[in-house]
C-alpha cells in the first residue's frame, strides 16, 4: 500500500501545471499586407500578467491607430483559464520586411514577429466600379492529406452598409473550422479606399485528389447616409460571391516515417521535471511532463504521449491536457502528459531516448524530434525522507528540441499489485456500507400495513382483541374495521383486507357480522355493534386450510 499515499499528489498535478502560466504571447492577424492597409497586433495575457504595454517601440515603423481589449475565460480539462486580449491596430509607414518589436508588459516581454508590407494592388478585385467584392483564397495550392490549409476570406465594400451576412466556405471531403476573430481595416484599390472585413478558416483535407472550396456569399443592405429614408427600408441590397478555389491534396510522401503522420509548420517537444542533481530516492516520486506544441496541426490529430517502460521504476501516468491557439492564421495544437516516475530500488535509473518522426511541410523535408536519454542516481529511502517527496513538483531544468513530434507507440504504465489490493479493500467497505444501511433501513421503517402503520395496532392478539373490543363501543365502522384486521393479522400476518379475513373463515356468524360491517361502511346501512361483539367474542372461527379461498377476494356485501 506504499504507493497510496502518491494519490493526492497525482490528482493535484494538473493544477501545479496549468498554474504554471506563459508570459504575454504578441501574434498578427496577418502575415502580409499592402501598403496603406491596417494589421492588428494581439497580446494574450493571462492573470498574472499586469500593467499596460509600452507601445512607444512601435513608432518608428508603424502609425498607432487605436486600441481595444478583449476578456475571455475558459475551460480546459475542468481547470479555469482566463485570458486578456489587447489589439493594437497598426498602419505599416513603408514597404519591406518589417519587425514588430518586443513589448514590454510588466516585467516580462513579448517576442518580436516578422511583417511583409507589398506595394498596395490598385488593380485588385474591388476596383472602382465594384463597390463590393468578395474574395477568397487559399494557401498552399498545394498540400497534404492532414495538412492546414489557410482559406482567407475577405469583403471589400465602398458602401454604408446597414446589415449583411457573410457566410462560411465548404469543401467536401475536409474538416471546416473558423480561425480567430474578424480583422477589419481599410485599403485603397483602385483609387478608391475601400473598408475591409477579413476572416480566417483552417481547412484539414482529408482525402488526396483535387479539393474544391465551394465559394460564400454576402448579402447585405447598402445605404445612402445623404438620404433620410434609406434608414427605415429603403436601401439597395447588394451582394456579392467569391471565385471557386482549387487546391491540390497530396497523399503521404514515402519518405515519411511509420506511424503518426504529422503534416505541421513547427513542432517543439519538451520535456519537464529532471531533478537538477540528477538524483532521487526510492519510494520518492519523481514528476516529469511531457508536451507537444505543434504548429499547423490541430490537437485532436496529435499522437498520446508516453514514456517507455523503465527498468527500477513504476511509471503512472496523470490525466492528459489538451488544448488549441492560434497565432495569426494558423492553429497550434497542445497535448501534455505527466507522468509520476516512482524508483523502486537504488542504484542507475536509465530513461530512454524518446524520438518523434514529424513532416516540415515548410521545407517539405522530414523532421526527428529527440529528447535525449538521462539517468538518475537513485539512493535508498530513509525514515525522513520516505514520507517528504521533495521530486513532485517539476524542477526548472528542461530539455527542448525544436522540431519534434510525439512518441508513436505509448507504452503503457503495468498496474502494481497493491492497486488491485487498494480497490478490493474500497469495493469491501462500500459493500459493508451499503448491507449497514438496507439493515437499519429495514430496522426504522415499518412493514406494509402492519402494526407500526397505524401506530394504534397492538402487536400481541390479547391487547390487539380487547383493542378490537373497545372499538366496537367507538361506533365508527372504519375505526372497528381497521381494528378488528389488525387483531387478525396477529394470528395470520398474511391477510391484508377484511375481505381476505372474511374468506378465511367458516361460514357463519363471523361472516354474516364482517359483511354488516362492510354494508354499514358502503351502503348506507345501521350500524349494530352487539352482533359483531358476540360473533367474535370467543376468537376467529378460521375454516380448514382447503376451505380457504383466495386472499385477494372481497366477500359479497349482500350474501344470499
Amino acid at each position: 500500500m506504499r504507493g497510496m499515499r502518491y494519490l493526492p499528489l497525482l490528482a493535484l498535478w494538473p493544477m501545479l501545471a496549468l498554474a504554471q502560466s506563459a508570459g504575454p504571447t504578441a501574434s498578427l492577424d496577418r502575415s502580409k499586407v499592402g501598403m496603406g492597409e491596417t494589421v492588428t497586433l494581439n497580446i494574450e495575457m493571462g492573470e498574472d500578467d499586469a500593467g499596460t504595454p509600452d507601445l512607444s517601440p512601435l513608432m518608428g515603423d508603424f502609425i498607432v491607430l487605436g486600441t481595444s481589449t478583449n476578456h475571455s475565460l475558459s475551460i480546459v480539462n475542468g481547470q479555469r483559464e482566463a485570458h486578456n486580449i489587447l489589439g493594437i491596430a497598426l498602419r505599416p509607414r513603408h514597404q519591406g520586411h518589417l519587425t514588430v518589436p518586443a513589448l514590454q508588459v510588466g516585467s516580462r516581454k513579448t517576442q518580436p514577429l516578422g511583417l511583409d508590407v507589398q506595394a498596395s494592388d490598385q488593380g485588385g478585385p474591388a476596383a472602382a466600379d465594384r463597390p463590393i467584392a468578395l474574395e477568397g483564397k487559399a494557401d498552399p495550392a498545394q498540400a497534404y492529406v492532414g495538412q492546414q490549409i489557410d482559406y482567407t476570406l475577405r469583403l471589400y465594400f465602398a458602401v454604408n452598409l446597414a446589415d449583411g451576412q457573410l457566410g462560411d466556405p465548404a469543401a467536401e471531403g475536409a474538416e471546416i473550422r473558423r480561425v480567430g476573430q474578424d480583422a477589419n481595416y481599410q485599403t485603397m484599390r483602385g483609387g478608391r479606399r475601400f473598408n475591409v472585413v477579413e476572416r480566417h478558416y483552417a481547412i484539414f483535407p482529408q482525402h488526396a485528389g483535387t479539393l474544391e472550396i465551394q465559394p460564400p456569399t454576402f448579402q447585405g443592405t447598402a445605404v445612402d447616409p445623404n438620404d433620410a429614408g434609406s434608414f427605415f427600408g429603403a436601401g439597395d441590397p447588394v451582394n456579392a460571391v467569391a471565385d471557386k478555389v482549387r487546391v491540390e491534396v497530396k497523399t503521404r510522401p514515402s519518405a515519411a516515417a511509420d506511424g503518426a503522420w504529422i503534416p505541421a509548420r513547427a513542432l517543439t517537444l519538451s520535456i519537464d521535471g529532471m531533478p537538477a542533481d540528477g538524483k532521487g530516492t526510492v519510494g520518492q516520486p519523481v514528476t516529469l511532463t511531457m508536451r507537444l506544441d505543434a504548429t499547423g496541426m490541430p490537437f485532436e490529430a496529435l499522437p498520446a504521449l508516453s514514456l517507455p517502460k523503465l527498468d527500477g521504476a513504476d511509471v503512472y501516468p496523470d490525466k492528459p491536457v489538451t488544448g488549441g491557439s492560434s497565432s495569426g492564421a494558423w492553429v497550434t495544437g497542445r497535448r501534455q502528459q505527466s507522468f509520476a516516475v516512482v524508483p523502486t530500488r537504488p542504484g542507475t535509473l536509465h530513461i530512454p531516448e524518446t524520438t518523434l518522426h514529424w513532416w516540415n511541410v515548410v521545407t517539405d523535408k522530414p523532421e526527428v524530434a529527440t529528447l535525449p536519454a538521462r539517468d538518475l542516481q537513485i539512493v535508498a529511502a530513509t525514515g525522513s525522507q520516505a514520507t517528504s517527496p521533495k521530486s513532485v513538483l517539476p524542477q526548472p531544468s528542461s530539455d527542448v528540441s525544436p522540431v519534434a513530434s510525439p512518441v508513436t507507440t505509448p507504452a503503457p504504465a503495468t498496474s502494481p499489485p497493491w492497486w488491485r489490493w487498494a480497490f478490493f479493500g474500497v469495493l469491501a467497505l462500500w459493500l459493508l456500507t451499503l448491507v449497514a444501511w438496507i439493515w437499519r433501513a429495514r430496522r426504522a421503517r415499518p412493514a406494509k400495513g402492519g402494526p407500526a402503520a397505524s401506530g394504534q395496532e397492538p402487536v400481541r392478539e390479547g391487547p390487539a382483541k380487547q383493542a378490537f373490543l373497545k372499538a366496537t363501543l367507538s361506533g365508527d365502522p372504519a375505526i372497528v374495521e381497521q381494528a378488528l384486521l389488525a387483531w387478525a393479522r396477529t394470528v395470520r400476518p398474511g391477510i391484508r383486507s377484511v375481505g381476505a379475513l372474511s374468506a378465511a373463515l367458516r361460514p357463519g356468524p363471523q361472516r354474516e357480522a364482517i359483511a354488516a360491517l362492510q354494508k354499514t361502511r358502503f351502503a348506507g346501512g345501521t350500524w349494530q355493534e352487539e352482533p359483531l361483539r358476540v360473533a367474535f367474542t370467543g376468537g376467529f372461527d378460521w375454516a380448514p386450510p382447503a376451505g380457504a379461498g383466495p386472499d385477494d377476494l372481497l366477500p359479497p356485501l349482500y350474501p344470499r
